[in-house]
């Protein structure tokens, strides 16, 4: 019997990501010191699209209010992941009006977009330019930067999570641990991620749009406005608590109830005390009254 392992079929290919690869005596190019950051962003666009899909992950907290007659939209400090994998930080609490003009009939809801811009700085022409094209620019730098909208229609490819069915749709969990899924059955917003899907895919979608976060929406109320963050997409990891900590803990429980020092009992017949006190297996210990005394009489 040939108990090798025999190959039936494969199928081979290649993905996107490319590195530089460089040889003494090469003669490179401006692509190939390029192409040294565009491996390392893709690879990071990548698993960060792969980890988290898209959404806020702190901060980022919408407000409204009202400065000289004109209502004011507030968005706090944060970081956003947008569908491309980019990472989108506003450094500092942005302000500014929703009309300048102070129109009492604005149109309700609204919504309040965050995206993604990329500005051209440090512009540098060639030393050496050829002689049949005019010498051009070209930026040495790259600042990213954001735009916050608000705008009357809710874009149709910005990440964010599906509108409240009721003005009371909870979603809130009811675990102490905060997580959405299974307590949350009727919320699709997350069903990507926990069916383990990669995320995001853009689609259809332009380029624009894939570089947008729904922070908000905004709804009219007499002459105030609410402000609800249901909408969003929130995708900050949630960190575990560390177990070494939890056993060393269960360790010192365990000392204050039996003045052993560390916890942990040795020497126990049958069974060994744990953190919660529990003895396995232990007789009880009998006093010197309950002992049997031993015969004096000799057997013949």
């Amino acid at each position: 019997m040939n108990n090798t392992n025999v190959t039936l079929a494969s199928k081979t290919g290649t993905s996107t990501l490319v590195r530089a690869k460089f040889g003494p005596g090469m003669l490179l190019q401006h692509e190939d010191l390029e192409q040294l950051n565009l491996y390392t962003r893709d690879l990071s666009r990548l698993m960060f699209q792969s980890l988290f899909g898209c959404g806020v992950i702190c901060g980022l907290v919408v407000g409204t209010k009202g400065e000289c007659g004109k209502v004011n939209v507030t968005v706090g400090a944060g970081v956003a992941l947008a569908c491309s994998g980019d990472p989108i930080y506003v450094p500092k609490d942005e302000s500014f009006p929703i009309d300048e003009n102070c129109d009492p009939n604005i149109r309700s809801p609204l919504w309040v977009v965050l995206c993604s811009k990329v500005k051209c700085c440090a512009p540098r022409t060639a030393a050496c330019s050829s002689d049949d094209d005019d010498p051009h620019a070209e930026c040495t730098r790259e600042r990213d930067g954001y735009e916050i909208r608000v705008v009357s229609e809710r874009p149709p490819c910005v990440c964010g999570c599906e509108d409240p069915k009721s003005e009371n749709e909870v979603r809130v969990g009811q675990t102490e641990c905060k997580c959405l899924k299974p307590y949350l059955e009727d919320f699709k917003c997350y069903d990507a991620h926990y069916d383990g899907k990669c995320g995001c895919n853009c689609g259809e979608c332009s380029d624009c749009d894939c570089k947008c976060i729904l922070l908000a929406k905004l709804t009219k109320n007499g002459d105030d406005w609410k402000v609800d963050h249901r909408v969003r997409r929130f995708i900050r990891p949630v960190l575990m608590r560390d177990p070494q900590v939890e056993i060393e803990e269960k360790q010192r429980q365990a000392g204050q109830q039996t003045g052993t020092p560390g916890g942990t009992q040795t020497g126990t017949p049958g069974g060994t005390q744990t953190g919660a006190g529990i003895q396995a297996n232990q007789p009880e210990a009998l006093s010197g009254a309950q002992k049997p005394k031993a015969s004096s009489k000799k057997t013949t």
